[in-house]
């Protein structure tokens, strides 16, 4: 995911260790699972638009949009990086499940945002958009625990989630400001040194 005048980014990276370093952080699996097909170069080639607000998707509608730039930034706030939203993480979420996933998951993910909508009026009267930054917190960690939500509410999230970490680090700010970067080409060092402060694919807790 990059803007358009970008070159940069994750698209210097040889694709085998970005699938290596991508597995670390979500897990065999659900890695596998994202850039099968055409999933990674999809993403990639993916332009970012991070200054459009209220934008309606190709899959989401609009105020599934904006609702999932909040999730974004709940999962992915702003601190010495920018926010999930500020690189248009849901945007880079509603394309890839347009190009690359069936409509079953397509709706999964619809279905998951509408619940969270849901559950925020429910239990704290108000849009989810407009709880306090703990609040939002609370409601993710919710569906996790499935504390008031379902075992398939946990899973579309989990699914959802993971594409949203997925969009982050493939934007050029994701791979080369929230992670240890090494430009390619740029010389080999066969033995780096690494401590518990340095930084690293998977070292995020993801809120």
């Amino acid at each position: 995911m990059t803007a358009k005048q970008q070159q940069p980014g994750v698209k210097n990276h040889k694709r085998r260790d970005f699938i290596r370093q991508l597995t670390l952080a979500l897990g065999s699996a659900t890695a596998a699972g994202l850039v099968a097909g055409n999933g990674l170069s999809v993403a990639l080639a993916y332009s970012a638009e991070p200054g459009i607000k209220d934008k309606t998707g190709l899959i989401f509608t609009r105020a599934q949009l904006t609702l999932l730039a909040k999730v974004c930034d709940t999962i992915l706030p702003r601190t010495d990086t920018p926010s999930g939203s500020e690189l248009d993480c849901h945007g880079f979420a509603d394309h890839q499940l347009f190009h690359c996933f069936e409509q079953k998951q397509q709706k999964q993910c619809c279905d998951i945002l509408d619940t969270i909508s849901r559950q925020s009026r429910h239990t704290y009267r108000q849009e989810f958009a407009r709880l306090p930054q703990q609040e939002q917190r609370a409601l993710l960690l919710d569906i996790e625990s499935t504390s008031g939500f379902t075992l398939e509410d946990k899973t579309q999230f989990k699914f959802l989630k993971a594409l949203i970490v997925f969009g982050y680090f493939t934007s050029e700010a994701g791979a080369t400001q929230a992670l240890n970067y090494q430009a390619v080409p740029g010389g080999f060092r066969g033995s780096i040194p690494y401590d518990e402060n340095s930084k690293a694919w998977g070292s995020l807790s993801y809120y």
